[in-house]
């Protein structure tokens, strides 16, 4: 990712102007709303098919206007920089991303995927050389807020519902699945900044009636999508941070205290719960988790025509909507599988594994990285939790490929935050033992 703006000591330089601090988010959001916000429905065939209506075009166009912005305002230029494990594993796997569109059966649309990919990994680059930590944290607020306002707009705006979407919150076009996938990171982030609150760290700090407003707005909208994975991802996200933020006796305590809630809720509310994740569908439909696993089975026989390369970028979307009806892999892993192969997986799940095996080993007290460590395994564990049921991990140009970008970045940040500051403690350590021996020696004893 190369290096973040530093004075000479090491410390991180904030940015000077508004501006400054508003480019990241702005270019951010902007990149999930295109990707992810749908102003009509359209046809999957149609988007296999390469076929560009006014939105789609749109959508090409905001990738585009981001990626001459970074141009012109950076002016990029071929630098190599010592870096990090995490950007080395970023890095392959866009690569593996962009290879795998050249022999896509559906080439206009891999290559449209691929040219956003690209810009995608431009911004978190250019946010990783030219931003700081607050910059990230800027992004987290602006998405969580985002979010909220999604769902206050889907009730005081509700469009037509499609008839397999029954009873389902959602907002303009968007699929409840996707709504679900954007409330639970944002119920996730919300949920670490409140728990969160005691540790120190940069980037915006809300008063605490304004998180839990978003959080409960958030929240609310996330249970009304209906959607089961996303709603188990953003409980796996908040166990993991409440499991982390406390050490000692107090993890013991949230345990006991937890099982008796969950234990409570489970006597009360059963047969609420039951009928949430039933969801009104057949025995038969629960069994294969609305036909996923029929999918997966069908999914793994093709993917073993060409197991190391897969069938190229978007073949999985193509493919499975030929055969079955439904577009995408509805799993991670298996998205991936068949559309890069093992290599794809294996290189997807290297940096997964990466990001949280360095978060985790992120100091717990240091200032600024303590709260990062937290924010990143809970939402990266949440996330990979919901990719269970839905392919948006292991698919580019999604909200959750622009997370899992992001984290890569925030923590390639904060590493290299922690090893800036490990040399000065080192140094004001021995000035101050140094200081001390020229003092104890400099004073006159008392020989008499």
């Amino acid at each position: 990712m190369g290096q973040s703006p530093s004075d000479p000591t090491g410390q991180f330089i904030m940015s000077s102007s508004k501006r400054e601090r508003w480019w990241p988010i702005v270019c951010a959001l902007a990149l999930i709303v295109a990707s992810e916000y749908k102003f009509r429905i359209r046809a999957n065939s149609e988007a296999v098919s390469g076929s560009a209506d006014p939105f789609i075009l749109l959508e090409i166009g905001v990738y585009l206007a981001v990626a001459v912005f970074l141009f012109v305002r950076f002016r990029p230029s071929v630098r190599f920089h010592r870096a990090d494990v995490v950007t080395y594993l970023l890095y392959a796997y866009v690569i593996i991303l962009v290879g795998s569109s050249l022999y896509s059966p559906y080439h206009a649309l891999a290559l449209v995927r691929a040219a956003q990919v690209i810009v995608a990994l431009a911004l978190v680059c250019s946010i990783a050389r030219h931003a700081g930590l607050d910059s990230l944290h800027r992004i987290a607020h602006g998405f969580g807020v985002l979010a909220a306002i999604s769902v206050i707009f889907g009730v005081l705006a509700p469009f037509p519902r499609l008839k397999t979407q029954p009873g389902r919150f959602t907002w303009l076009y968007i699929h409840p699945v996707q709504a679900g996938e954007i409330l639970a990171i944002a119920v996730v982030l919300l949920a670490g900044y409140l728990i969160t609150r005691g540790l120190s760290r940069t980037g915006p700090q809300w008063p605490l009636p304004i998180y839990l407003v978003l959080f409960l707005v958030c929240a609310g909208g996330l249970l009304a999508t209906k959607t089961r994975g996303a709603v188990i991802g953003a409980v796996v996200g908040i166990f993991i941070l409440l499991w982390m933020r406390w050490r000692g006796h107090r993890k013991i305590e949230f345990c006991i205290v937890g099982s008796a809630v969950l234990t409570v809720i489970a006597l009360t509310s059963s047969s609420a719960i039951e009928s949430f994740f039933a969801r009104g569908e057949s025995a038969a439909q629960l069994s294969t988790l609305s036909y996923r696993t029929t999918l997966w089975s069908y999914a793994l026989d093709f993917a073993g025509e060409h197991p190391l390369y897969g069938f190229g970028l978007t073949a999985s979307r193509g493919i499975f909507l030929d055969s079955t009806g439904l577009g995408g892999g509805h799993n991670a892993v298996i998205n991936l599988l068949v559309d890069t192969g093992l290599l794809g997986v294996l290189t997807w799940l290297a940096l997964l594994a990466t990001i949280i095996f360095t978060a985790l080993k992120l100091p717990k007290t240091q200032a600024d990285v303590g709260a990062v460590r937290i924010l990143v395994v809970a939402l990266l564990s949440g996330m990979v939790a919901n990719s269970v049921f839905t392919q948006g991990l292991g698919a580019p140009a999604t909200v959750s490929c622009t997370w899992l970008f992001i984290l890569a970045t925030w923590i390639a940040l904060a590493k290299n935050r922690e090893n800036t500051r490990r040399p000065e403690a080192a140094l004001s350590t021995n000035d101050r033992v140094s200081t001390t021996n020229v003092s104890s020696s400099t004073v006159p004893t008392d020989r008499s």
